[in-house]
């Protein structure tokens, strides 16, 4: 049977992940060492798991267990460190509220800057929560109502999620305005025999990336891979190479990279991810609509 736990104890320890350390944590939460190392045993006594390795004079270093429990707790902790903006909302009654969790390059990209910038003007009072969420954290996020509402790369199987497509693209070959393939106007795999290759890895993209390169027999070997589709547009922009990515995390680079359709085509849809046990609140249809307009020149 569990023992006691309480919220000191995950706060000691939430704290002790944030910053690094037991020192750094005590300061944080204005207790001393010895209090945060009594909650911390407290707090693995409780779970029964072993959650961090501490050292005297050393940072402490989190178990595997440790992490898991983290990524477990931490939508948790922030909720409970937004329950005095929450209680103002409600106090306020006009106060609109919306949390939205995104795939990195859609929360990054510029249609969804501008749709936020223009929602705003709509609603002056709004407050709105970002979460960037890898794709597969996104349906459970959403599934749980933590978040209002999801955008990210469709379609979803959830049984009591509901997709909304927005914008159905195509993936593209980001360069630098320098690279020599600028001058072409289509990027093909044969094209790449001597380029720095650049893809995204472990995510779905990828494997749409690749499955549309095997039906047609054709090969491509990354020289650099990261599983961030953001860094994968910036390592094009820096000039390491061509990367095969989502139109929309070159958008975070303006101006410092030259977008060329791929082929073989990898079609994308993007859209939003809802409950659909829940009914939309008017300013979250909004936004859709706002998103949809912002999406539009991406089209292909």
């Amino acid at each position: 049977m569990m023992n006691r736990l309480g919220l000191r104890q995950l706060r000691a320890f939430h704290a002790v992940m944030i910053t690094g350390s037991v020192t750094a944590a005590a300061e944080r939460l204005n207790l001393t060492q010895p209090a945060i190392s009594k909650q911390l045993s407290a707090l693995e006594d409780a779970v029964g798991l072993k959650l961090l390795i501490r050292r005297s004079g050393r940072a402490a270093s989190p178990t595997q267990d440790g992490i898991d429990f983290y990524r477990a707790i931490e939508p948790t902790m922030v909720g409970l460190d937004e329950i005095g903006s929450v209680a103002k909302s409600i106090a306020a009654r006009d106060q609109v509220r919306l949390r939205i969790a995104a795939t990195p390059p859609l929360i990054n990209s510029q249609p969804v800057m501008e749709a936020l910038k223009q929602f705003s003007a709509h609603y002056p009072k709004a407050m709105l929560s970002l979460e960037p969420r890898h794709r597969l954290e996104i349906e459970d996020w959403v599934a749980s109502r933590r978040i209002n509402l999801a955008l990210a790369l469709l379609p979803t199987d959830h049984p009591t999620l509901r997709p909304i497509p927005l914008v159905e693209t195509c993936a593209v070959a980001a360069m630098s305005p320098n690279h020599p393939l600028c001058a072409k106007d289509v990027i093909a795999p044969e094209m790449l025999s001597d380029v720095a290759v650049i893809l995204p890895s472990r995510q779905p993209l990828r494997i749409r990336i690749d499955a549309e390169l095997e039906k047609t027999d054709q090969q491509v070997e990354p020289r650099f891979e990261a599983t961030s589709a953001i860094t994968v547009a910036r390592m094009a922009a820096s000039e390491i190479g061509v990367a095969i990515c989502d139109p929309f995390s070159p958008t975070a680079f303006e101006g410092n990279l030259v977008l060329r359709p791929w082929e073989p085509r990898v079609k994308l849809v993007y859209g939003a991810i809802v409950d659909k046990t829940q009914d939309m609140s008017a300013p979250a249809q909004q936004l859709l609509a706002i998103l949809e307009d912002a999406f539009k020149p991406y089209h292909m």
